[in-house]
């Protein structure tokens, strides 16, 4: 089953480029790999009454006889934890006691009828996403010395599993955490000001928890770099940052100032600086002493099949890493001069890239549609000189298959684009800087559309050159 929903669309239209047909290959191949499912299924084993689980990206091996269990709970938010928690309720094979969920709005949420599944809004909070999360401490609260817990954590878990501060207003959330994003502020900065308006992140869902309680999570990363204390807000672990920290951040994107919609916030972590209320929980907290959070996937091993996938199909591959970051139109250019680096080469040659980029929108003017794969590859395609005689393929991709505000996961470049690119460059630089990428590429039916793939770590860039 083909993964990207235009792919025969596209290989019309772009006929003869074998170097599109073996990106796209890779991003399904790859994307298979890294389905929440397998991954889980990876990690955790039941042998007999023996629940093994073996981290795969740690060198940590958890072995325990769940006879020893009361209960088995199973909680948890994201974009791809719907698919974890099929997978883990039937390890379990009838031993879940109870469970809620968070998920983003899709068709098919039924798992089995011990498992609430909250459907909620991303990437801001909504009404359905604080229901939800009311039932997850519902849950959680339950619990006793001699239980066991899951908690399933993916990439979109911080606006899928809200609960705000008190004081706080849901409004409030969605309204700062939208203008944090606008003004370009990295995933890192956001959740560091979640974490300090939130009842659950920066380890906080603990505290729910009964301390005796053994608790596993299962963290699959959509952060670069895979920091347990950024994905997702790190709701189940201990946190570094600080209520100093968090004002820092306000005041560099101009959002600390006294008259402003924002003022619950500022005085909610102007008493966190004054020491009025608990920060969050920190190492040394007792809270996380039988707490084991296991990394299940990245965008590391994402890139790692890539390049895997690649030199099967008899191309050089080289894996540059997934450190990749910063303006979304800047990451545009420097594929281009690896593009042009590798285009005149005597054998096929691909680069693999993963990260994930920011889009710095319009103030004041009007933003269009389109996500930063998008635009990146836009500003690719202005810039690049590629021939018809060049086959040759730059390729972006977000693996939740939803970039920004539209309905594509990525794009892609071919000399076919950049020849339709350049009958009318001076548009399509208006395009770009109204942040309008997806109506561009959508002229040149050089988008990737995949719809929801039910996983999500971070986005990865193939360049492939065939000749």
């Amino acid at each position: 089953m083909e993964i990207i929903a235009d792919r025969s669309e596209i290989e019309l239209y772009h006929q003869g480029y074998e170097s599109l047909k073996i990106a796209l290959s890779t991003i399904e191949s790859s994307l298979r790999y890294m389905d929440p499912k397998r991954l889980v299924n990876k990690t955790v084993k039941l042998k007999g009454s023996t629940l093994v689980v073996r981290a795969p990206l740690q060198p940590k091996i958890l072995r325990m006889n769940l006879n020893n269990f009361d209960s088995i709970y199973v909680v948890g938010a994201g974009k791809a934890t719907l698919k974890m928690a099929e997978a883990i309720c039937k390890i379990l094979d009838g031993r879940t006691s109870g469970g809620s969920i968070n998920v983003p709005y899709i068709s098919n949420t039924q798992i089995n009828n011990k498992i609430c599944v909250t459907q909620a809004n991303h990437p801001l909070p909504d009404e359905a996403g604080v229901s939800g999360t009311k039932k997850i401490i519902n849950i959680l609260r339950k619990t006793s010395q001699s239980d066991l817990v899951f908690v399933l954590i993916s990439g979109g878990a911080s606006a899928l599993m809200p609960l705000p501060a008190d004081g706080i207003t849901l409004s409030d959330k969605q309204r700062i955490t939208h203008e944090m994003m606008s003004r370009g502020a990295s995933i890192h900065e956001i959740n560091v000001v979640r974490k300090h308006i939130s009842k659950v992140k920066g380890g906080q869902l603990v505290r729910f928890i009964n301390r005796g309680s053994t608790v596993i999570s299962l963290i699959l990363s959509d952060v670069v770099g895979d920091d347990l204390e950024t994905i997702a807000s790190g709701p189940t672990v201990p946190d570094r940052s600080t209520f100093k920290e968090a004002a820092m951040i306000l005041k560099k994107y101009g959002l600390w100032k006294k008259k402003t919609e924002n003022r619950p916030a500022i005085t909610l972590i102007s008493r966190g600086l004054k020491g009025t209320i608990s920060d969050t929980p920190k190492a040394s907290d007792p809270i996380f002493a039988k707490v084991h959070n296991i990394l299940i996937g990245n965008n590391t091993l994402l890139c790692k099949k890539a390049t895997q996938y690649l030199k099967s199909r008899g191309l050089e591959a080289v894996n540059l890493g997934s450190s990749f970051d910063g303006e979304a139109k800047k990451f545009g250019l420097l594929l281009v001069k690896l593009a042009n680096d590798i285009k005149n080469g005597s054998k096929p040659f691909a680069y693999i890239l993963g990260g994930e980029t920011t889009v710095k929108l319009n103030k004041i003017r009007k933003n269009g549609l389109g996500g930063r794969n998008q635009e990146a590859i836009l500003a690719a395609a202005l810039e690049s000189s590629f021939r018809s005689n060049h086959d040759i393929t730059i390729l972006c991709m977000g693996t939740d298959g939803i970039d920004g505000n539209s309905k594509a996961a990525g794009a892609f470049v071919t000399p076919n684009t950049v020849s339709l690119i350049k009958q009318n460059e001076t548009e399509m630089k208006k395009y770009l800087s109204r942040h309008d990428s997806y109506n561009a590429l959508k002229k040149m039916c050089s988008l990737i559309v995949t719809g929801r793939t039910g996983t999500n770590v971070n986005d990865i860039s193939i360049i492939c050159s065939i000749k």
